[in-house]
């Protein structure tokens, strides 16, 4: 039975090998507004709407989209089914984005090379960040921070960040979420689900050698991305979900002297999406800049490979008045 196993086993792997590098994809871009088409809304909060549209492909690997990284018009999101996604992004002479090109996937790697996608319970991606000379990515189910070396390109395999106090304890669906790396190299991580004695939600500091929890504030808007930059500080991405209105999200601009070891994590929500505007499963968040510096926030929805749900990309400039 050992020796049927093994050989199917074999079998499986082969039929996979093809998948082992990057393979090109066909994504369609829609365009979409923030609100009803009888009620434009061109502003939330500190954010000015510039673009936004919903990604769809027939192609069943496509979906799930959670970390997000966006550079010189380059965007790379990772999935929870254990896929790079990239793509280079469409934009017309005044910056405003019409379309995704170059599209496509590919496996994330185990330090064994082996496709995540196909190793059960390791495939969860749910965070991403360039950090330093490498993209951390964060794992929830076997919660683990890989580092990727991008030089490497899809064939990379990782090393991983060691001795992170508590992390193993962390739910199986409510591990790490978000991954930041702030102006000082500190690497801040934030989970949905995993609490500190006292309630809140666990996130650690993670600095050269040294380990340190921090702590989010519990309550029914939950952390799942997080980006810095410069010019607009750090902006942590929450959501809500009720069974009523569905989802909602919201942007946190956090106050960066409280992201400090052993303390509460403070801020000020400066967006929300909500009521009538488009919404869905928002988990990605990324700073980039446009081409006359200004900083531009983008947004990505995990559709959870539900046909109840749509995989969303929004751009917005940051302005706040």
């Amino acid at each position: 039975m050992r020796r049927v196993w093994t050989l199917a086993l074999s079998l499986y792997l082969f039929a996979l090998a093809p998948h082992a590098g990057a393979e090109p994809i066909i994504v369609g871009y829609s365009a979409v507004q923030l609100g009803p088409e009888d009620a434009a809304i061109g502003r939330l909060g500190a954010l000015e709407f510039v673009a936004g549209g919903v990604l769809t492909s027939r192609d069943d690997r496509f979906g799930g989209l959670s970390g997000l990284l966006v550079e010189h018009n380059q965007l790379i999101a990772v999935s929870d089914r254990g896929f790079w996604f990239r793509a280079q992004l469409n934009l017309d002479n005044g910056g405003i984005l019409q379309g995704l090109s170059e599209t496509r996937l590919a496996p994330i790697l185990s330090s064994k090379g082996v496709p995540l996608a196909i190793v059960r319970g390791e495939h969860d991606a749910e965070a991403l960040e360039k950090w330093g000379s490498v993209l951390a990515v964060g794992f929830e189910r076997f919660h683990r921070i890989g580092l990727y070396d991008p030089t490497i390109g899809d064939e990379a395999r990782p090393t991983y960040v060691s001795n992170i106090p508590g992390i193993a304890k962390s739910p199986a669906n409510g591990g790490i979420e978000a991954i930041v790396e702030l102006d000082d190299g500190r690497l801040l991580v934030l989970t949905e689900e995993s609490e500190t004695t006292d309630g809140n939600l666990v996130g650690w500091i993670i600095d050269g050698d040294q380990r340190a929890v921090i702590a989010y504030p519990q309550s029914n808007w939950k952390p799942t991305d997080a980006a810095y930059h410069p010019k607009v500080g750090l902006l942590i991405l929450e959501r809500r979900f009720s069974a009523l209105t569905g989802f909602s999200a919201r942007i946190r601009q956090a106050d960066i002297e409280s992201v400090v070891a052993g303390g509460t994590i403070t801020g000020t929500v400066v967006a929300r999406i909500s009521g009538s505007m488009i919404s869905d499963n928002f988990e990605g968040l990324a700073i980039s800049e446009s081409v006359d510096g200004q900083p531009m926030i983008w947004m990505v929805s995990d559709d959870n490979f539900s046909f109840l749900q749509q995989t969303l990309l929004l751009a917005f400039r940051w302005n706040p008045q």
